[in-house]
């Protein structure tokens, strides 16, 4: 019985985040016991450990670096053999679309070709500009200074390289005064002392902005194709298409139901090593893949899966939807290839946007990756008024001065830099929670106190 009571506190405490046992638990512990989950700690290690950082080369404050438009920067690149074990990364600009306008790439062993092709934030399931904090085994996204709208983002994915490891950020969007703070933490090993069986980390993104529906299809009705058989799987969306040696490990999945409705009767397929039928892994709905109860219109999130952004515009489940599940529990092995596929509602028959990030493991070389989209025909979807706020923001947002501007800019008066922090702090977290009719009307109060700083352009003669 203490046994069943201690494992009760322990999986309660550490869901938490925090781990802590009582004294009179902590006393009757077996300290030789091989379950204890900190016992690797003491043991001692020959390896080095590093990192890379955007610390001030100079030995200032100035712990940032900074990303020009159209500028490609290389964040980390480590020679010899190791495994990264933590990268950590915050990114501010004046733009909320910058986490989809800059494209993360990383390169193991002087590949021409990148592993991981990833917008910067959909890389951490972060690529709407709507940032919900989650915490899980493998991602965490964290709240920074809210007026700022500056928030840190973590992965804790081992990412082993034997002949060396390049992390690039390329800003091909047009983002301007992009800022970046970084950790690249990794272990040094001897060369040849990588295990050979040691899998490449790879990420990819995808995205169908209006997944096709076939003519005859009950379109958008949750339970209208049910009698409708999907006996192939070829019209699902695809997450992944992969050939070689492998491990499923991960997946965010955005999906925005333009159709409104439960979009979920959709059932995950994966088949395995060029099996065509039936899938090895056939699904019962998008609520299972990611560990929920039936039609969930309330976030979570978990070590494992969550359902973290559910907005329910105009009724239960429209609107924009963020999910994951990471398999680090259960690794989906395949040992020619995998194709990771799901279906947009029963049969395929929702019309809606699905863009998501795919991870695994794998040995090389790795099938080429679909084409990168260019930067606008990456960007979320928004209604007409909102995508005008977004950019009407940036722009005001781009002529004040502040702390973290360049460039000659407004400054504004004692009572209008006060007013002005406000509606930051508003404006971010109406955006944060997805109350438009709040931020576009803080954006016009934005408009209405530049305009009191704009001199008319003076009239020319008449000739």
């Amino acid at each position: 019985m203490m046994k069943i009571v201690f494992k009760h506190l322990f999986l309660s405490f550490w869901c938490a985040g925090v781990l802590i046992i009582p004294a009179g638990l902590r006393a009757q512990a077996n300290p030789t016991s091989p379950e204890r989950l900190l016992d690797n700690l003491f043991v001692l290690q020959h390896h080095k450990t590093a990192r890379i950082s955007s610390y001030d080369r100079k030995g200032g404050n100035f712990d940032f670096v900074r990303l020009a438009p159209g500028e490609t920067k290389v964040l980390a690149d480590i020679p010899g053999t190791g495994i990264i074990r933590r990268f950590y990364l915050g990114a501010f600009s004046l733009d909320r679309m910058r986490y989809r306008k800059v494209i993360l790439r990383m390169y193991w062993g002087g590949q021409k070709d990148p592993c991981v092709e990833v917008p910067l934030g959909d890389f951490f399931g972060s690529g709407l500009g709507t940032l919900r904090y989650f915490h899980s085994i493998a991602m965490d996204v964290n709240p920074g200074w809210s007026r700022i709208d500056l928030d840190a983002m973590v992965s804790y994915f081992p990412m082993p390289f034997a002949k060396g490891a390049r992390i690039t950020l390329e800003s091909d969007g047009g983002v301007k005064d992009f800022i970046l703070w970084y950790h690249v933490e990794y272990e040094q090993l001897p060369d040849g002392k990588l295990p050979a069986d040691a899998g490449r980390f790879h990420a990819q993104w995808r995205r169908v902005a209006k997944t096709p529906v076939r003519e005859g299809l009950p379109k958008n009705s949750q339970l209208g194709a049910d009698l409708k058989s999907n006996l192939t799987g070829d019209d699902n969306y695809v997450v992944l298409d992969a050939t070689g040696h492998g491990s499923y490990v991960g997946l965010f999945l955005t999906v925005d139901n333009i159709a409104r409705g439960w979009y979920g009767e959709g059932d995950d397929m994966i088949f395995i090593d060029d099996v065509k039928w039936p899938p090895a892994y056939p699904g019962t709905g998008h609520e299972e893949i990611f560990s929920s109860g039936a039609c969930p219109d309330r976030e979570f999130w978990g070590l494992y899966t969550g359902f973290y952004l559910i907005e329910n515009l105009n009724g239960p489940w429209g609107g924009k939807n963020q999910m994951y599940h990471f398999y680090v529990n259960e690794p989906v092995n395949f040992e020619k290839s995998i194709r990771v596929t799901i279906e947009h509602g029963h049969n395929n028959n929702f019309e809606n946007d699905y863009t998501s990030t795919a991870f695994w493991y794998q040995d090389e070389p790795h099938k080429t990756f679909p084409p990168m989209p260019a930067a606008k025909d990456r960007l979320p979807a928004w209604p007409a008024d909102v995508a005008t706020a977004i950019e009407k923001e940036t722009d005001l947002r781009g002529q004040v001065a502040g702390i973290l501007s360049m460039g000659d800019k407004i400054r504004l008066s004692k009572e209008d830099a006060a007013q002005w922090e406000q509606l930051d702090a508003a404006r971010n977290k109406e955006f944060r929670e997805l109350r438009f009719p709040d931020y576009i009307r803080d954006v016009s109060a934005m408009d209405t106190i530049l305009a009191k700083y704009h001199l008319e352009t003076p009239k020319r003669p008449q000739e």
